[in-house]
């Protein structure tokens, strides 16, 4: 018995570490911050407004100043609006569009 628990004691001391390393490693290497970027081409999309409108256009000129957060596909997520209570719960008519993804090449970084 006393071989047991000892051997079981050494495979607790080896696999918590084992573990916490495995934990550290799947975490996202990408740090979320963000930054000013400005529009070296201009840019246009369409977006969903809600309501009886529906959808719109949302351009960028070139020199544009926006703050976003780049992604690791190439694009940059910029707020487009503020959040409210109407994009609470299940899609409606009445649900409009937050964020907008601009590809990369659309923006560089200010410094």
């Amino acid at each position: 018995m006393l071989i047991n628990l000892r051997s079981m004691k050494t495979i607790l001391n080896f696999c918590i570490p084992l573990f916490l390393l495995f934990l550290v490693s799947c975490a996202n290497d990408q740090t979320i911050t963000n930054q000013t970027y400005v529009f070296t081409k201009p840019y246009c999309a369409t977006v969903t407004v809600g309501g009886v409108v529906g959808l719109a256009e949302k351009c960028y000129k070139i020199g544009d100043i926006v703050v976003g957060t780049e992604t690791t596909s190439g694009k940059l997520t910029i707020r487009i609006a503020e959040h409210s209570y109407l994009n609470d719960g299940p899609p409606s008519s009445a649900s409009y569009q937050e964020f907008l993804d601009v590809p990369l090449n659309y923006l560089e970084i200010t410094k």
